[in-house]
């Protein structure tokens, strides 16, 4: 068999062997090792952020909860990772703030398109594989980079009339889940949700809303009751899009 050909990169002066530095530089390179480390990278602003989030689909609504960076400087209405796409879809952005705020805008026009085109509304799911194409397609070009985001979009399917939950990662990968969670707790709430669920088959409204706030509340460091979310939420009684600022209060016992 014969060996295998190094990868050339075509410069002003003619194409050469691509080095260590091409392939942390290039999105289209892959490295010996088989791995696109622009993709990586992007991986790593999704943590970079600081940005913790969390999202759970009980029996009849999907809750949704990340915390907000403290700056008292900033206007907090002006700032936000919750979107409503449709009346009965929202986007949790978790990563750049600018990324987040680009994809929420291109899924709303995705889906006003769909309506017009179709007659009938986007499903989640559709819009799920929507961004995810649309975040694969940016791993082939070397002119545009990868969204340094993880999407979350949750709402409820008009046809199947059940809560849905999906995530959308740089990648261009996308899953359907009972609980999911991105930032740099990711695993720490993935493993506490995975305990607290096994005991859980069915989750009601309030006990799916518990979820989510108990696995925040387990990670995150400092005071968490002196800390402001954003919380969204979806109900099959209520198929509308809920999304608004909330500071949680302590109860006494």
């Amino acid at each position: 068999m014969p060996e295998a050909e190094a990868a050339a990169v075509v410069t002003g002066g003619g194409s050469r062997a691509a080095g260590p530095a091409d392939y942390e530089r290039f999105i289209t390179l892959f490295s010996p090792e088989g791995r696109l480390c622009q993709l990586d990278y992007a991986f790593n602003a999704v943590k970079l952020a600081g940005i913790t989030s969390v999202g759970v689909r009980g029996d009849d609504s999907v809750y949704v909860l990340t915390h907000r960076k403290e700056d008292k400087l900033h206007d907090p209405t002006t700032i936000t990772n919750l979107f409503a796409i449709t009346d009965r879809i929202g986007l949790l952005a978790t990563g750049m703030p600018g990324d987040g705020r680009a994809i929420a805008q291109e899924a709303r026009n995705a889906a006003a398109e769909f309506r017009f085109k179709w007659g009938y509304k986007m499903s989640p799911c559709m819009l799920a594989q929507w961004i995810a194409d649309r975040a694969q397609i940016r791993t082939q070009h070397a002119q545009i980079r990868p969204y340094g985001v993880v999407s979350m979009i949750f709402g409820i399917d008009e046809e199947k009339g059940t809560p849905e939950l999906f995530t959308c990662d740089p990648a261009g990968q996308f899953f359907a889940h009972k609980a999911a969670s991105a930032g740099p707790k990711e695993k720490e709430v993935m493993n506490f949700l995975e305990e607290r669920m096994k005991s859980k088959p069915s989750l009601s409204s309030g006990t799916t809303k518990g979820l989510a706030k108990s696995a925040l509340k387990h990670v995150l460091e400092g005071d968490f009751y002196a800390r402001e979310f954003e919380l969204g939420f979806i109900k099959k009684g209520d198929p509308t899009v809920t999304l608004h600022p909330v500071k949680f209060k302590r109860t006494r016992r």
